[in-house]
């Protein structure tokens, strides 16, 4: 299904969105601290379009971190000690003061802070800017009408985990604030300027009136175990998110991380580079409000709406991916997946490519030589509309360079409102039973130049990649349903066997696309049996494939072959998705899978 995003315009795409040309300069989030060292750098392939036009897919920014945001022993660094005794504290040094449950902090420096403090706040308020480090040492802070621990001002706020400590932290229900046009602090932990959570000890965050840890710039985390639990937003950056490593577990009403600056050219920003990640949310697990990478790390994601969005860019590097429950998997109006292993179980689209533009709606494109507009004619395309629209938005692409996919969804499998680029990597699609989705599904084209793809789900949407691809592919269609689990098994005419697939569910037709399938070459396709190799996700590597049934043999006469239990068929019109047409756009009355009658129509959600 397509599902627009909430963009503010074409131009929120030049931050580095994938596709775009000449995009060749990336953003930099730079620390202002002089011996600041990068530890994420930019990544890009440059790829050329159907249009033959080269253009690059730089998406991941720079993350700079300073010396500070490393854990260092803090012994050295004659720090104030704080002891908390309930319902005040006791202070050993200076720039910090206890009046009652308030703790305020008002100087640079290292602060240990241990004990217990009964509905009280630690504040930081450092005018000149300088950079407050807090040791948590084993402690326990709770308030009953605002936030734990609130940083109002300072140049960076710190907070050390000293090894082999657990530090509870926790707020109300309610918040008291000053007057109504105040709605800030408003999570557990609050940051004004940029945070940093660094050491080894554990970190538990109870956010029961909205957010768990909230920074209004930057929040980096370089360490630690987080066990975070909010009633809205578990952790959340205006600016950037950036975690280098730790162990986190987030359990969040709203979405799990978080980037809220939606200004066109300052779009917050989530960078992965590593740690572990168990998020379960009530809405997207991360959530960017303009681009979001993943280079490292081991996600495990349940999510009740998204996966992983963002609302420019998304870039999938490295790393392990799980997504064991979303809506949409992944989503963002360009996707680059160049490493990593992912896998996404969807109630809709698997991976979606979408803007908010109108280009989602019904009717209006066709494939070349169809009519376009609502898809009513009969067999042979009768005239609905004006021919040759597209409803493809350029912008808008999926571009696939390396690592491994498996998607499962109910919705479409692979979905661009736009088109697919595919050089290298393993896609694995266990898409719909249903024939109002595909297992591919693209509005502009599907240029195929290698890797490895295979899709398996319905019929009555079903797709291939287009014309335009170098690398041959073989879309079956079954007249029957065919078994969840029977194999599919394709073979060359010497008995080297291209694929042997297992298919999640039930489906009815297979897209096969490897580059040891070679057009003006003769094949057989067998179903049922076994094989003795290894399955990942369904697709047996090695061993021998046996007792199988043969299907058909057939040869590959062009680039792609349209095939059936009879041999090889003619695509259907308006199923291509080949230049200017596609799908979505109507079709120009393409025919379902047993002849004429009015297509299925798709609205936008």
């Amino acid at each position: 299904m397509k599902k627009p995003l909430n963009m503010k315009g074409a131009g929120v795409l030049l931050v580095c969105a994938v596709v775009l040309a000449a995009c060749n300069e990336t953003t930099e989030i730079a620390s202002t601290t002089p011996e600041a060292t990068s530890t994420a750098t930019t990544t890009g392939t440059t790829t050329a379009a159907a249009s033959g036009k080269a253009v690059t897919t730089d998406v991941i920014q720079k993350v700079e971190y300073a010396a500070d945001d490393a854990f260092t022993d803090w012994a050295s660094a004659n720090p104030t000690k704080i002891s908390l005794t309930g319902s005040s504290a006791t202070i050993e040094g200076e720039g910090a003061a206890a009046k009652g449950g308030k703790i305020a902090i008002t100087k640079a420096g290292t602060y240990v802070v241990s004990g217990k403090l009964t509905d009280g706040q630690i504040t930081v308020n450092v005018k000149d800017k300088g950079v407050v480090r807090l040791v948590l040492n084993g402690v326990e802070i709770s308030n009953s009408t605002s936030s734990a621990i609130f940083v109002e001002e300072a140049g960076k706020a710190i907070i050390s985990l000293q090894e082999g400590t657990e530090n509870i932290v926790s707020d109300g229900t309610k918040y008291v604030y000053p007057d109504a046009t105040t709605d800030e602090p408003n999570s557990a932990i609050f940051s004004k300027d940029d945070l940093t959570i660094n050491g080894t000890g554990k970190l538990v965050v109870k956010g029961n009136y909205n957010n768990g840890i909230t920074s209004k710039d930057k929040l980096k985390i370089t360490g630690g175990t987080l066990d975070v639990k909010a009633a809205d937003d578990g952790v959340m950056g205006r600016d950037l998110v950036a975690v280098q490593a730790g162990t986190l577990t987030i359990q969040a009403g709203g979405h799990g991380i978080k980037t809220t600056n939606d200004k066109e050219g300052s779009e917050g920003y989530i960078s992965l580079a590593g740690g572990t990640f168990t998020i379960k949310s009530g809405e997207d697990a991360l959530h960017s409000s303009g681009g979001l990478d993943v280079s490292g790390g081991d996600l495990h994601i349940n999510a009740g709406d998204d996966g992983i969005h963002a609302e420019v860019s998304m870039a999938i590097a490295g790393g392990t991916i799980d997504i064991t429950q979303s809506n949409e998997g992944i989503e963002a109006p360009a996707v680059l997946i160049s490493g990593g292993k992912t896998n996404v179980v969807s109630t809709d689209d698997g991976v979606n490519i979408s803007s908010g533009n109108a280009e989602s709606a019904e009717g209006g494109g066709g494939a070349p030589g169809a009519a376009g507009g609502a898809g009513t004619g009969g067999p042979g395309g009768a005239p609905g509309g004006a021919p040759g629209a597209s409803g493809a938005n350029s912008s808008n692409m999926l571009t696939i360079t390396g690592g491994f996919l498996s998607v499962d969804s109910k919705g479409d499998g692979l979905d661009s409102n736009g088109s697919i680029t595919m050089s290298g990597g393993t896609v694995v699609v266990n898409g719909p039973i249903e024939n109002n989705n595909g297992s591919l599904d693209y509005d502009g084209t599907f240029v195929m130049t290698g890797g490895f793809l295979v899709a398996a789900g319905s019929s009555g949407m079903v797709q291939a990649t287009s014309d335009k691809s170098t690398q041959a592919g073989v879309l079956m269609t079954y007249t029957k349903t065919q078994q969840a689990g029977a194999l599919v098994h394709l073979e060359d005419s010497a008995g080297n066997s291209i694929i042997t697939f297992a298919p999640a569910k039930n489906y009815q037709s297979v897209f096969v696309s490897s580059p040891n399938l070679k057009q003006d070459a003769s094949y057989t396709l067998s179903t049922g049996g076994s094989s003795t190799g290894t399955a990942t996700k369904g697709l047996f590597e090695g061993g021998t494939y046996q007792g199988g049934t043969k299907v058909v043999d057939f040869k590959t006469a062009t680039m792609i072959t349209w095939l059936s239990e009879t041999g090889v068929t003619e695509a259907r019109s308006g199923m291509m998705g080949g230049p200017g047409g596609g799908r979505q756009g109507g079709g120009g009355g393409g025919m379902p899978p047993q002849g004429g009658g009015q297509r299925p129509q798709r609205t936008a959600q």
